[in-house]
């Protein structure tokens, strides 16, 4: 890959620390866009070696975000049958415009499903801030459900006050919580809803902090939901997914020398926590979710990036 637009776009990606999954999903759609109208190959064996290059890179920028997964093999497929290069550069600007509009249409989707959810005056508490999520809490404002919200706070950068800010504007009372203060509160909560930037065999990858959510939601008896739409899935065939350390200054700027500050952006939830994905194709129970996965696909260049990435973790 050589293109510098294609490149500034990615690292731009690389350093982006606030978007949820959908909203990086489509950053990555522009790139392969820009890939297909900027590229210099001539071959159509050069082009694939570029898109499969560019996508791994793509990858890597957000490796805790399947949809930058899922949106790189379908872009993969689609120029297999590619006859020529330009037909390729067609086909490869079609599938991540594809993509990043099903993206759009699973949100609207899942924000509807949602709603039957959130019973009139319910008060609903979310984590992080996952767009999706926040068109779901507005759908059942314009629906007239006078839900209230609790939001935690959503260290370290603090997300939580901007999805606050946004609900409390909409005209839906809303509450700041810190995440350890979590438990304390959750005994005013009747639901509880997140976003996923992930779901794969391992759990419900979401922003740190989900897990321990989730065991309070159990222990109160209280329904625990994800938000997330099928772009979310990894396929249970993949098996070098990575959640990134962050850096330490973000939580403890300066922090003394003797001390290790551990700053992950997602954790792993075990789907047993889990009362059901609620999915642009309805509600999944965890328990299907195995079926759902061992259904998806991998792309013989994503395979041997994998096989790839494992070799060198174990020298």
């Amino acid at each position: 890959m050589s293109d510098q637009a294609v490149k500034d776009q990615i690292n731009d990606l690389a350093q982006d620390t606030s978007s949820g999954a959908v909203e990086v999903a489509h950053r990555g759609a522009v790139v392969m866009t820009t890939l297909a109208e900027r590229t210099e190959a001539t071959e159509l064996a050069s082009f694939r070696q570029e898109v499969a290059e560019t996508g791994r890179l793509l990858i890597r920028s957000q490796p805790s975000m399947a949809p930058l997964f899922n949106l790189v093999n379908s872009v993969l497929w689609s120029v297999d049958d590619a006859r020529d290069p330009k037909e390729a550069r067609q086909r490869v600007g079609d599938a991540a415009r594809s993509f990043a509009d099903a993206l759009t249409s699973a949100s609207e989707k899942i924000a509807s499903e949602a709603l039957d959810l959130i019973s009139p005056g319910a008060t609903v508490l979310t984590h992080s801030r996952s767009s999706t999520v926040l068109m779901a809490l507005l759908s059942a404002k314009v629906a007239g459900r006078d839900t209230r919200a609790v939001c935690t706070e959503s260290r370290p950068l603090y997300e939580g006050r901007t999805v606050a800010e946004e609900l409390s504007g909409a005209g839906i009372p809303t509450t700041l919580v810190t995440e350890g203060g979590v438990g304390w509160v959750m005994e005013g909560v009747d639901l509880v809803l997140v976003g996923a930037d992930t779901v794969c065999l391992k759990g419900l990858v979401n922003k740190t902090g989900t897990y321990g959510l989730a065991v309070a939601a159990r222990a109160r008896g209280i329904p625990f939901y994800t938000l997330c739409g099928t772009e979310k899935f990894l396929p249970g065939d993949y098996p070098h997914f990575e959640i990134e350390r962050k850096d330490p200054e973000e939580v403890w700027p300066g922090h003394p020398p003797g001390v290790t500050v551990l700053n992950y952006y997602f954790d792993v939830t075990p789907l047993e926590y889990v009362g059901g994905l609620v999915t642009e194709k309805g509600l999944l129970k965890a328990e299907e979710l195995e079926k759902r996965l061992a259904e998806l696909r991998i792309h013989e260049a994503l395979l041997l990036e994998a096989e790839d990435r494992g070799r060198i973790e174990r020298e």
